[in-house]
């Protein structure tokens, strides 16, 4: 690992000859795709360009929500992508959504297909785009805090082939293979992955504790004219980490998900009318096995030897948005629909079946979005947003409404950005909020949220320097309380969180291939259960240079004050040798200090007992690429 970090500081530290000026006219390498899709309305956006994320040699997109300003990634009990984790058994990451193209990565039952795609391999991605603060309502169905717009790699700029082997600490592996051709009228793209990511183990009681998962996966894409259809499939099976219920270490724990999407994408009327629909299906399955001799305790009065749960999950989505323009307006007016299912009634404690039951199992989801860009001048633009959700529920559970309302204005000049934001946003329950028969409440309320998010952006020649800063107030939250009888139930908190963010970036351009990235971030948020307010601060450091064949990647993230995380430093960096235009050789090593994040999780809750892990494993790995 130190002779790693040696032969990288010394490529990094040769000298080569200074012509700023010709090279910084074409130094910003982002692609076609990024450019059209790139929109300062939509939100606050932090890009990563293809040319970004082969450098930095991102793996997952692990690699890049890590450093994301404002937010740390983080990971459940099961361990499973929870970015806005606050509690031991709720997942919280709900709002924020993943899309693949122009479709959600959904799975029905959390709301949010973050909890399996949080992680994924990037290998087949292009680009990725990353919006903050309440995005406009034109990329959901359902509203979201975080939208992720993940864009794959297609024939227009990818024709012919590549194959890539990796192999890396822990005995990970990594193998995959995509192919893109064309003709006159039809373009498609193939994509098959095989992973073995195998992490650090902890010894807790005497037993070993694993986070190893194996996946494999599927992505295709056909293409002709204004009309398209994927298909994407995964499969993924591993360790549940300390599994999902809280009392003692378990002796086993095994998790698999399997995941199925068909979407098509046609667009009318010279590209002004776009129709998305989609369809999903998902089983997982969860296991956890436990000493005799310290079973778990299930309220009210069951202890568990071993558990066994397998929850099925489909969605089908259609979405039909319709653009005008008319004098200084483009207006874009959309009508949406989604059903989904979801069983998690097959749960067997002790081999024996539990014959619980739940609230629902369908929902129906009907909401229509209007948003208006209104030109005021060449430099000044005003953006109005309304979107209304009905969610109809089966069962128990009363029908919902939710509003959310979007106000924005952006000003901009050859140097300055500034843009401004104020949203109003209501969340419904998510259904295994309401239907877990071990917690779920269906009487429970939607939340609320009300914003403002303010970024100046100004840029020279040579830099570019951004300001964001951030208020919140959120109603309502869902939360764990006790239920009286040992268990626990969810309840809208009668207490109102504020929240507060500040992130100041500079961005220095130094020479063609060369850039240096200085990132500074505050966060507080008050707790929902009358605690202390939690105080986060993170710094970003971050350097990509280019020496002949070599592109060179150093990236250092210092953490301090989250509340079940250790403050801690992840210093990780990167080599990629080009070898010839079609052969690439890379290695690079992540957490080379082994100091990065920890996060504390419960092992048992009476009496409290916690253990500490690491967030980003130490790791080297090493890949190389073939293009054909």
């Amino acid at each position: 690992m130190k002779l790693l970090l040696f032969s990288i500081l010394l490529v990094a530290s040769v000298s080569y000859a200074n012509d700023l000026d010709a090279l910084l006219q074409d130094y910003q390498k982002e692609s076609d795709f990024s450019k059209k899709t790139k929109d300062e309305s939509a939100g606050n956006l932090i890009i990563y360009t293809r040319d970004d994320m082969e450098r930095m040699q991102v793996e997952t997109l692990k690699d890049i929500l890590k450093s994301l300003r404002a937010f740390i990634y983080a990971e459940n009990r099961v361990a499973q992508p929870d970015i806005l984790n606050q509690d031991p058994i709720i997942y919280y990451s709900k709002g924020v959504r993943v899309y693949l193209n122009e479709h959600e990565l959904l799975t029905p039952l959390t709301g949010s297909g973050f909890i399996i795609f949080g992680d994924m391999n990037m290998d087949f991605i292009d680009h990725v785009e990353i919006y903050e603060g309440f995005p406009t309502f034109e990329f959901s169905v359902e509203p979201a805090t975080i939208v992720i717009r993940l864009y794959t790699k297609n024939a227009e700029h990818d024709e012919g082939g590549r194959l890539k082997l990796s192999a890396g600490s822990y005995a990970s592996n990594k193998e995959n293979v995509y192919y893109a051709g064309s003709d006159e009228s039809l373009s498609f793209f193939l994509y098959a992955n095989h992973s073995e990511n195998n992490r650090d183990t902890k010894e807790i009681n005497a037993e070993q504790l694993k986070r190893d998962k194996n996946t494999n996966e599927f992505y295709g894409s056909l293409t002709n004219g204004h009309h398209s259809i994927e298909l994407h499939a995964l499969n993924s099976k591993g360790d549940a980490f300390l599994g999902s219920l809280i009392g003692n270490v378990p002796k086993n724990t095994q998790k698999e998900a399997t995941f199925l999407n068909i979407s098509t994408n046609s667009k009318f009327m010279q590209d002004s009318l776009v129709l998305n629909l989609s369809y999903m299906k998902q089983k997982d399955e969860f296991s956890s096995l436990y000493d005799p001799t310290a079973p778990v305790f299930v309220p009210p009065a069951t202890l568990v030897n071993s558990y066994a749960q397998s929850i099925d999950e489909e969605a089908f989505t259609a979405n039909l948005k319709k653009e005008f323009i008319y004098k200084n307006n483009d207006m874009s007016v959309g009508i949406q629909y989604r059903y989904k299912y979801f069983d998690l009634t097959d749960v067997k404690f002790n081999g024996i079946d539990s014959n619980i039951t739940q609230a629902y199992k369908k929902e129906n989801v009907y909401s229509v979005f209007i948003q208006d860009l209104i030109t005021l001048s060449e430099r000044n633009m005003l953006t109005l947003s309304l979107m209304h959700q009905i969610y109809q529920r089966k069962g128990d559970v009363h029908k919902s409404h939710t509003t959310q309302l979007r106000i924005g204005y952006i000003y901009s000049d050859k140097q300055w950005v500034a843009k401004t934001f104020l949203s109003s946003q209501e969340f419904a329950s998510e259904p295994y909020m309401t239907i877990s028969p071990y917690y779920g409440n269906p009487e429970l309320q939607s939340e609320s949220y009300k914003s403002i998010f303010e970024e100046i952006s100004y840029t020279t020649q040579q830099t570019l320097t951004k300001l964001v800063l951030g208020y919140g107030k959120n109603y309502d939250v869902p939360i764990l309380f006790s239920d009286g009888s040992g268990g626990v139930i969810m309840q809208n908190s009668s207490i109102d969180i504020d929240g507060y963010s500040a992130s100041l970036e500079f961005t220095y351009y130094f020479r063609r291939d060369d850039k240096l990235e200085l990132q500074a971030n505050y966060t507080q948020i008050e707790s929902p259960y009358g605690n202390s307010a939690g105080k986060y601060i993170n710094y970003v450091v971050r350097m990509l240079n280019n020496v002949g064949k070599f592109n060179i990647f150093n990236e250092f993230i210092i953490n301090s004050g989250y509340e079940g995380v250790d403050a801690g430093y992840d210093y990780t960096a990167g080599i990629r040798y080009e070898a010839t235009k079609d052969l690439h050789f890379n290695l690079k090593g992540e957490n080379i200090f082994n100091s990065a994040l920890k996060q504390s999780f419960y092992i048992k809750l009476l009496p409290q007992e916690t253990e500490d892990f690491s967030i980003v494993d130490q790791k080297v790995t090493l890949s190389m690429e073939y293009l054909f």
